[in-house]
């Protein structure tokens, strides 16, 4: 709050006296030239302008696999099916998740904010939980939106196509 009130005195004097002028008085009161006061302002902006963007759900996954590689593959399918919401689709299941694996967790806002929580949960489990985890994740193949579409339109789950071998296929008569 303080810095809230010294930036709007700051601001009028610079309309009063404009940025050349007050720059030099900083100067001279810092024991500074007013070049090296303007490079610790523009160095200021700078970092508060660099923010780092969230790393992706697979560059989270690729991290863990150097510190695991023994997990690497179940951990990339499920980096996978995180992505295509087919693992832990909404956000009160990763809650859930993240609760039952005991995991601390601030406030999760998103899917993709919990992401780093997720995979952390994840890298500590051995590599037969992740298997089972990747195989129960597979079995149904569908994610809750497209099963809650399918009720809605009543239509039945899509069986498994049979792949023939070439030599049985139905002749034409």
């Amino acid at each position: 709050m303080n810095d809230h009130f010294l930036e709007l005195e700051l601001r009028l004097l610079i309309v009063r006296y404009n940025r050349k002028r007050v720059l030099h008085a900083l100067a001279r009161l810092g024991d500074q030239t007013p070049e090296q006061l303007e490079e610790l302002l523009r160095a200021a902006e700078e970092k508060r302008k660099a923010k780092r963007p969230e790393p992706s759900v697979m560059d989270i996954v690729a991290s863990e696999s150097r510190v695991h590689p023994e997990i690497a593959e179940p951990l990339r399918l499920l980096g996978l099916a995180f992505q295509n919401r087919t693992f832990l689709p909404q956000l009160r299941d990763v809650r859930r998740f993240l609760d039952r694996t005991s995991s601390t967790h601030g406030k999760l806002r998103s899917r993709e904010a919990a992401a780093a929580s997720v995979f952390c949960a994840l890298g500590k489990l051995t590599r037969d939980e992740l298997l089972r985890l990747t195989a129960h994740n597979d079995a149904s193949g569908e994610s809750e939106f497209s099963m809650l579409a399918r009720e809605i339109m009543r239509t039945p789950p899509k069986e498994p196509r049979e792949v023939r071998e070439p030599s049985e296929e139905p002749s034409k008569s």
